[in-house]
C-alpha cells in the first residue's frame, strides 16, 4: 500500500516545481514519471495489483505535468518558442484524448509528446543562455532536435507496443521476474 501512496504524493508535487524552476522542475518531473514502475516494483503495486488501472492515472498525471509546462512556456516573452510549444502542447493533448476515446496506442505515434523534448531544449536555453533569442532557424534546429529521438521513442513504445521497462528491468537492472 505504500508504494502507490509514495508514487500518487511524488506525481502531484513534483510538477509543481516546475512552476518554480521551469528547467529542472521538468527534469525532475521527466524522473518521476520514469520513477513510478521502478517503485512499484521495487515496493509492491499494493492497491492496483493486477487491475491494470494505473496505466489510465499515469496518462492523467503525465498531462497534469505537461500541462503545467505549458502553463510556465504561456509565460515566455518570446513569442516564437511559447506559440511553437503550445501548439505542441495542444497537439500531444489532442492525441490523448483521442487515445483514451480509441484506446488505440498507435495514435501515440501520430501526436507525438515533442512539446517535451522542445520545453526542455528552450526552458534549458533561457536558464542557461538568457540572452539568446528564437530565430526560425534556430527553432528549425531546436524542433529538429526535439523530434527525431520523440519520434523514434514514440515508435517503438507506440506504434511496436515494445515492453520497455520489461526489456530495462532484465537486462539493465537484471531484476528476476
Amino acid at each position: 500500500m505504500i508504494a502507490p501512496a509514495l508514487v500518487f504524493l511524488i506525481r502531484l508535487l513534483v510538477p509543481l516545481s516546475i512552476l518554480r524552476w521551469p528547467f529542472w522542475g521538468m527534469l525532475l518531473s521527466i524522473a518521476a514519471d520514469a520513477a513510478d514502475v521502478v517503485l512499484f516494483s521495487a515496493l509492491g503495486w499494493g492497491v492496483l495489483e493486477g487491475r491494470g488501472m494505473y496505466h489510465e492515472l499515469d496518462k492523467v498525471f503525465d498531462v497534469y505535468y505537461l500541462a503545467l509546462a505549458a502553463y510556465a512556456a504561456f509565460k515566455w516573452h518570446d513569442a516564437l518558442p511559447r506559440r511553437t510549444a503550445l501548439a505542441l502542447f495542444a497537439w500531444r493533448l489532442a492525441g490523448e484524448v483521442i487515445f483514451e476515446l480509441t484506446r488505440t496506442r498507435q495514435v501515440l505515434f501520430f501526436a507525438p509528446n515533442i512539446f517535451e523534448n522542445f520545453y526542455l531544449l528552450w526552458a534549458g536555453t533561457l536558464q542557461f543562455l538568457p540572452e539568446v533569442r528564437m530565430t526560425r532557424k534556430r527553432l528549425a534546429v531546436y524542433l529538429l532536435v526535439a523530434t527525431v529521438p520523440k519520434i523514434v521513442q514514440e515508435y517503438i513504445m507506440h506504434y511496436l507496443e515494445f515492453p520497455t521497462w520489461v526489456f530495462i528491468k532484465h537486462n539493465l537492472f537484471r531484476w528476476p521476474g
